[in-house]
């Protein structure tokens, strides 16, 4: 007898049966439509939507910070948006090889930083106050953005 992983019919590997699949999709349509935040199938509780303890940043309040923890602003290509390295400790440095910490700012954010004078040649004047909010976490590096 063959005990290849690959020789077994695929239907005797005990998968989700096309019924089961069937109540699964019906069931979190329901709840969708309902608005509700999970749905159960065969005694199980599934949430709607999947949320990452990574990115599951609404509870975390906004940090305090001036310019003088952010390094050079560049340009991200595929977004279109300026990343700088970011020092959350006044003490340490935001060059982007020293933090893992970043600010994304969008070119709306850098024209009127550059307008208003608070940015010049891609660096935020040292003393500018502001007030940044993690939103992601991606390769790393946590992603944090300006707040009004």
């Amino acid at each position: 007898m063959n005990t290849s992983k690959f020789s077994t019919p695929f239907m005797e590997k005990n998968p989700l049966s096309p019924l089961q699949g069937n109540a699964f999709i019906k069931a979190k349509m329901d709840a969708e439509a309902a608005g509700k935040s999970n749905f159960t199938v065969d005694g199980k509780n599934y949430p709607l939507k999947m949320v990452s303890p990574l990115n599951d940043n609404h509870k975390e309040d906004p940090k305090k910070i001036i310019g003088e923890q952010t390094f050079e602003f560049e340009k991200d290509k595929p977004s279109g948006n300026y990343v700088a390295g970011l020092s959350l400790d006044i003490d340490k440095s935001a060059q982007p090889s020293d933090t893992d910490d970043r600010l994304v700012i969008t070119p709306k954010q850098k024209r009127k930083m550059e307008k208003n004078k608070v940015m010049n040649q891609n660096f935020i004047d040292q003393y500018e106050k502001m007030k940044i909010k993690k939103d992601s976490v991606s390769g790393g590096k946590n992603f944090y953005s300006i707040k009004k």
